[in-house]
């Protein structure tokens, strides 16, 4: 094992959301809106009309091929507008769920079984990248892949959800664990966590000492962002660096999520798809920060409002974390599957200031997770010489934001590299992080 020696080390802004190490339940608001556009992969079509009556846990919308996951509604009532777009549901707030929803008597463990339950759960990778999980669990059986690694990590500076789901739901952790393992036909599990969350790591190994799953064990890594994203973690298991064109599952290591592993049991033992997920709302305009149980489709202001709402008007909303997270331009913008936090950002938070030239410090290769030369692929891309940023891989870039962070100049470089990749970079598309430089003072 080689833990993440580069990357940064952030500073700390969780303990506020720590104060209590309990996720709480949230009222569901009068209005939801559930996007179609949350997964990756095929399109996802409305099986629901305008007028038409849900229940919680209600199959909703259905993607076009195998590929994709169904969407299920996280509120009992009305739906008022279904289209290719959003599904808007008019709560009755009485919370009525779906009577398919039940525990279910006997728990398979045939693979195929396993991974059909999971797609039909609508269940995607809850690290944030949204991508369906049971998709990657055939991927990692064809491949013959053989560790499998729960992502407990958490790097992000004010995100605590998967912290806590750790603390209060450890059985249910290690019980979705050995699913996923029976389902991608994985031999081992590691569960990564990072060292400032030992009494998890404490709590995972003594619940699992009863539980005798013999195939599990914790692995614990030093705090470094980022140390908690995919290819670090398969880096680390793997002792060496991947190759650009190599991705974990290919290496040999599926990488999923505490937070999806959670999903899986509730899935196969309770039969309850993925209509909503912890989610930490934090930062320093938010009152009282929690870490709430969200509704997918509940918006942000509502988040806010359950914990006693904000003290000043935020400069930014983030969806996620102020590294790789996305800035939002309202505070009714709903959350979707793949959110793990919701932060209110003050002005003076994010960096200010004009850019200037680059000089040469080195200090974003010092940082760069995979080895690469922030720099020289900045210079290539504004030089529109894609030789050289062919040359210096940057489609091995992860846009993990460590070198916008560390850079004096103020040099906004995931975004410059981003747009080298040629992704769109319309005003939806994900901004700059706000954490895009080390914070003064």
């Amino acid at each position: 094992m080689k833990p993440l020696k580069r990357g940064v080390v952030l500073p700390d802004f969780k303990y506020r959301s720590l104060s209590s190490t309990k996720i709480h339940s949230v009222q569901t608001p009068r209005l939801v809106s559930i996007s179609l556009h949350q997964h990756v992969g095929a399109p996802i079509l409305p099986c629901v009309s305008e007028g038409d009556t849900v229940l919680v846990g209600s199959k909703i919308a259905e993607g076009e091929d195998w590929t994709s996951v169904p969407i299920h509604s996280s509120a009992s009532g009305r739906v008022l507008r279904a289209d290719q777009n959003v599904i808007l549901i008019e709560s009755d707030e009485s919370g009525r769920m779906d009577p398919a929803v039940q525990p279910r008597a006997n728990i398979p463990n045939d693979p195929d079984q396993l991974v059909e339950i999971i797609r039909g759960a609508g269940i995607v990778d809850l690290g944030g990248n949204a991508l369906p999980v049971h998709h990657r669990l055939m991927m990692a059986r064809e491949r013959g892949v053989e560790t499998l690694v729960l992502n407990g990590c958490e790097s992000e500076p004010f995100l605590t959800a998967d912290h806590v789901l750790m603390l209060e739901h450890p059985v249910e952790i290690l019980k979705g664990a050995e699913l996923l393992r029976l389902a991608s036909g994985a031999k081992k599990v590691l569960i990564a966590v990072e060292k400032n969350k030992l009494e998890a790591v404490e709590l995972l190994n003594s619940k699992n000492y009863y539980l005798k799953f013999s195939a599990i064990e914790t692995l614990t890594l030093p705090a470094r962002y980022p140390q908690g994203s995919e290819r670090a973690l398969a880096r680390t298991v793997l002792s060496r660096r991947l190759g650009s064109r190599e991705t974990p599952i290919s290496a040999g290591v599926l990488v999923e999520h505490v937070a999806t592993a959670f999903a899986v049991y509730e899935a196969v033992y309770l039969r309850k798809p993925l209509y909503e997920r912890a989610v930490t709302v934090s930062g320093p305009c938010v009152i009282e920060p929690k870490n709430l149980w969200a509704p997918i489709g509940i918006g942000a202001l509502d988040l806010f409002r359950a914990c006693k709402g904000l003290m000043r008007e935020p400069e930014q909303i983030v969806f996620g974390g102020p590294m790789t997270g996305e800035a939002v331009s309202s505070l009714n913008e709903p959350v979707t599957k793949k959110v793990q936090g919701v932060l209110a950002l003050p002005q003076g938070f994010a960096p200010s200031g004009a850019e200037e030239p680059c000089i040469r410090c080195g200090l974003c290769v010092d940082v760069c997770p995979e080895i690469l030369v922030p720099e020289t692929l900045v210079r290539a891309v504004r030089k529109e010489n894609q030789a050289l940023a062919r040359e210096y891989e940057i489609d091995s870039c992860t846009e993990c934001g460590a070198c916008s962070y560390i850079c004096p100049s103020k040099i906004p470089i995931v975004f410059v590299i981003r747009k080298g990749k040629g992704v769109s970079l319309e005003p939806s598309v994900k901004p700059e992080p706000a954490y895009a430089s080390a914070p003064q003072g």
